[in-house]
């Protein structure tokens, strides 16, 4: 569909801003699954994230003559739905008893799929989503998203070394949780702890 128009994503950007609908499809097309998944290691409600997905985009265009053109395009629309998404969690909250600084993140385990059969994709999906919403978070962003520390550092506003605890925390859980299942997942979980040791 975009094959013959510029493939650069700041002219992309600057058409967005100069008012091309076009363009706002380009971004959605080719964030909008990316986004999706990383709301859900966020809170793990679908409906919330997809809507919080659709204000992300309407957001953007409504504001795009108020706009500037940010260095990562990816970056910018990662740290606006996180805010978003942060922001529609503190308000349910608000409407409960509890304590928004004790759940934070919303964690609905009922959703997880039950395993049939020994499927090494959703062995480390259902791994991944019994930790905390935290290292969700992060272990998201680093090996789904291979953004470096740095970059999660200012999305989470995390302190580096703070990150970095966490994420070795989240590779040890899971290397706990997957312990009875580790001849499978032996090739991913090396990737992983590859990974971790990288700056």
């Amino acid at each position: 569909m975009y094959s013959e128009l510029p493939n650069n994503e700041t002219d992309w950007w600057k058409r967005l801003l100069d008012g091309e609908q076009e363009a706002l499809g380009y971004f959605y097309q080719k964030y909008a699954d990316t986004l999706l998944k990383y709301g859900l290691s966020i809170v793990y409600n679908r409906d919330l994230v997809k809507d919080a997905v659709q204000e992300l985009f309407v957001q953007v265009w409504n504001r795009r003559k108020n706009l500037s053109t940010p260095n990562s395009v990816k970056y910018y629309l990662i740290v606006s739905l996180r805010r978003i998404i942060l922001k529609s969690v503190v308000n349910d909250r608000k409407q409960s008893d509890t304590n928004p600084e004790d759940d934070f993140f919303v964690n609905n385990y009922s959703q997880i799929p039950e395993l049939d059969a020994p499927d090494i994709d959703n062995m480390l999906k259902v791994a991944i989503r019994s930790l905390p919403p935290r290292q969700q978070e992060i272990v998201f962003l680093r090996f789904f998203e291979n953004m470096s520390y740095e970059s999660i550092a200012e999305v989470t506003g995390l302190d580096y070394q703070i990150l970095r605890n966490t994420l070795h925390r989240a590779i040890k859980s899971l290397r706990h949780n997957l312990s009875d299942k580790i001849d499978l997942l032996l090739p991913m979980m090396l990737l992983l702890f590859t990974c971790l040791l990288r700056n």
